[in-house]
């Protein structure tokens, strides 16, 4: 997730945290005669406190899972090791995700590139989320990028991909030449 999305999420959480606070403290509140509890919690208004309450209990729960879910990690992301001469030599997901996304779109066709690399051991998987253009053969073009990223990531890194996932996300449009005026 995204900075900004984290941002958003959090305060969401934060005003979902707020409106369960307050539910709860008008339902059980030490001020009963105020407006607001008169308003919601009184059987003139239909007596809606057992609603209140479970509105309340709904809010604080999903603002907590959504503060959870703001500030939690991906987790640590495993590296592929390798040793040499001088040492260890250790290689991030995020490195191969950029060296897949720059042979991805080396392939003809490809006009947009996503990517996530799962490592675990020595395996390494590829998931690419790809948008083509609408003059190809999309099942060549998905052949062509996981020919590509397996010979690629082997000589670049010197592992073999146990598997690369590609996923046509969408047609992208034409690239029309621009007119000179």
């Amino acid at each position: 997730m995204k900075i900004h999305d984290r941002i958003v999420v959090f305060i969401s959480a934060i005003l979902l945290l707020v409106t369960g606070l307050i539910l709860i403290v008008m339902a059980f509140g030490p001020n009963p005669t105020s407006f607001y509890t008169n308003v919601f919690l009184t059987r003139q208004y239909g007596g809606l406190r057992p609603q209140v309450i479970v509105v309340s209990i709904v809010a604080v729960a999903a603002g907590a899972y959504l503060i959870w879910l703001a500030f939690r990690s991906r987790g640590l992301r495993r590296t592929i090791v390798r040793a040499t001469g001088l040492g260890e030599v250790r290689i991030s997901p995020l490195a191969i995700e950029t060296l897949v996304r720059r042979a991805s779109r080396e392939v003809p066709g490809i006009q947009d590139v996503d990517t996530v690399v799962d490592v675990s051991g020595e395996d390494i998987e590829v998931y690419v989320s790809v948008v083509v253009s609408p003059d190809v053969s999309i099942p060549g073009v998905a052949e062509q990028i996981q020919a590509k990223l397996g010979r690629y990531i082997s000589d670049t890194i010197g592992v073999d991909v146990s598997r690369v996932t590609v996923h046509v996300r969408n047609v992208g449009h034409e690239q029309r030449p621009q007119r000179v005026i």
